[in-house]
């Protein structure tokens, strides 16, 4: 069972790597690169999530067979970017499972921001608020460098991605994982990804980032719900 994994604002495929050694084997973890990320750093970065999906689902396609059982995972920005792939597709291409974690459903959308446009310091305060490694990465300037247009460029997609109602509920069963301290997600009402289709909403201990600071417990839901 392969399991294609997407990642979050600034992150790259390299932060679920360290999980091929924590699941079950009979689980392949396939993380996709983002364009401008990791391995693909030299590629423009998306214009908005649209063009992002339309590559993340033309990356999948190449990857398995029709009619081949997988499932999808997005952190973060990931989970948004996992929803719209999973409607770029196609119905012998579609995922047996998905799991959205860390972020609310993509109709729940607040006032419009755009904190990319942010002087560097204080776009910086608003990415330090989610916690994880990003501050002190960002200490050395060389990577500074490198992370800041990252950043501001997944930040750019999110802030202008607007929802459109879809035609269709999502064929297949998901789940919604959140940590219990992710300010992020934690003042949303979470059961509104359910809008979407048949879920379910499961809460684990963490912040913004337990999926690689503590995946044992998303990594037991995996495990559980595809073995």
């Amino acid at each position: 069972m392969k399991l294609f994994c997407i990642p979050y604002s600034g992150g790259s495929a390299d932060g679920y790597y360290q999980w091929k050694k924590l699941i079950d084997p009979a689980i392949e973890i396939c993380p996709i690169e983002l364009a401008g990320h990791g391995r693909r750093i030299r590629e423009p970065f998306f214009e908005d999530v649209a063009q992002a999906a339309t590559d993340l689902s033309a990356q999948i396609r190449c990857k398995i067979e029709p009619n081949e059982r997988y499932a999808l995972l997005g952190h973060s920005m990931g989970a948004l970017l996992a929803f719209e792939t999973y409607y770029r597709m196609g119905p012998e291409y579609r995922p047996c499972h998905i799991f959205f974690c860390g972020r609310k459903a993509p109709q729940d959308m607040d006032e419009p921001t755009e904190y990319y446009k942010l002087p560097e310091e204080e776009f910086l305060e608003i990415v330090y608020r989610y916690g994880g490694t990003t501050k002190e990465v960002l200490k050395n300037d060389a990577l500074r460098s490198i992370f800041l247009p990252i950043l501001r460029a997944d930040f750019k997609i999110s802030e202008l991605y607007r929802y459109e109602e879809k035609n269709e509920e999502i064929a297949c069963p998901f789940t919604v994982v959140n940590g219990r301290q992710d300010y992020s997600a934690m003042t949303s009402d979470l059961t509104r990804w359910l809008k979407h289709g048949h879920g379910q909403v499961l809460t684990v201990e963490g912040g913004h980032f337990f999926p690689f600071e503590q995946p044992g417990a998303l990594l037991h839901i995996v495990q559980t719900t595809l073995l």
